[in-house]
């Protein structure tokens, strides 16, 4: 019975540990101070720093100078039944300060096709490919109106991908900020 309550006190006291996790994040916010995202620990991130390496891991841990980011190094190896598996060779933590980041990558929505114009550029392409071999086959002649209107989307589709961004571009459009999210410890706490 002594070691059962023991045990459970151990148990206990381990869970009080591991929930004492840091609460610090870094923001990013646009230029109307709204919140884009949040990146806490745990939460992945792809970004570039001032030599233009770009990074991209999980963030382990966030201080007021600091973003710790996990990296995995992940290899295929062989098997002893001659195939391959991958395998995490090694596992390495990265510091970077706040004002090292130039860009953040923008996560993919499930709307990103239509977002970045391109299911328009496939969508004018399959249509004049569809028109020209129909009128072909049929011995029709090709309506040039139809493909001006497919050339038109493909056209639209294009300057939207081209202006379409999928990063987060640090500085007059966005800002990250270090936001100090500690309980702050009661006078009753301190004693």
């Amino acid at each position: 019975m002594k070691k059962l309550l023991v045990y459970f006190t151990l148990l206990v006291c381990i869970m009080e540990v591991q929930g004492q996790a840091s609460l610090d994040m870094v923001v990013l916010r646009n230029k109307q101070n709204r919140t884009i995202k949040s990146y806490f620990s745990g939460i992945p991130i792809t970004f570039a720093d001032k030599t233009g390496q770009v990074t991209s891991g999980t963030v382990k841990k966030v201080s007021r100078d600091s973003i710790y980011i996990q990296q995995f190094d992940i290899r295929r190896t062989a098997t002893m039944w001659g195939t391959q598996v991958q395998d995490t060779v090694g596992a390495y933590l990265l510091k970077f300060h706040p004002n090292e980041i130039v860009w953040i990558k923008k996560n993919r929505s499930s709307i990103e096709p239509i977002r970045n114009g391109s299911v328009f550029m496939i969508g004018g392409l399959g249509y004049s490919a569809l028109h020209s071999i129909n009128a072909a086959y049929l011995g029709e002649p090709i309506l040039w109106s139809n493909l001006a209107i497919a050339g038109g989307a493909v056209a639209a589709g294009y300057i939207m991908k081209k202006l379409r961004s999928n990063r987060y571009v640090i500085g007059k459009k966005y800002t990250l900020n270090y936001i100090d999210a500690t309980p702050v410890k009661s006078a009753n706490e301190l004693q």
